[in-house]
C-alpha cells in the first residue's frame, strides 16, 4: 500500500500542497479522479499537524455527495492508516 500511495499525483505535489495550506486561510485543489485528492491530501494533513504536535486539534472534514460515498472513503482512508474505522477517521453522516 505504501508504494502504491506515492505512486499518485497527490504524493509527488505533497510538499507543495502543504507549503499552500500553511500559507493560505482557503486552497482549492483540482485533480482527476483517483490521483488522491480525497483520500491522501487530508492525511498529509494530519501527518504535518502531528508532527507539528497539533494533532489532537486537528479536524478535517472531506464531504462527499452521497452517503455511500462518504462510508467508503471513510473505511479506504482508516485502513490506509492501519486503524479501525473511528479512531482517528469518523464517517460523518
Amino acid at each position: 500500500m505504501i508504494e502504491f500511495r506515492r505512486s499518485l499525483p497527490a504524493y509527488k505535489e505533497k510538499d507543495l500542497l502543504l507549503k499552500a495550506i500553511s500559507e493560505n486561510q482557503v486552497i482549492v485543489v483540482s485533480g482527476e479522479t483517483g490521483c488522491g485528492k480525497t483520500t491522501k491530501l487530508p492525511q498529509y494533513i494530519l501527518e504535518y499537524e502531528i508532527e507539528a504536535a497539533r494533532g489532537a486539534a486537528c479536524s478535517i472534514i472531506c464531504t462527499q455527495p452521497r452517503r455511500i460515498s462518504a462510508m467508503s472513503v471513510s473505511e479506504r482512508v482508516a485502513a490506509e492508516r492501519g486503524e479501525k474505522l473511528g479512531e482517528s477517521v469518523s464517517p460523518c453522516l
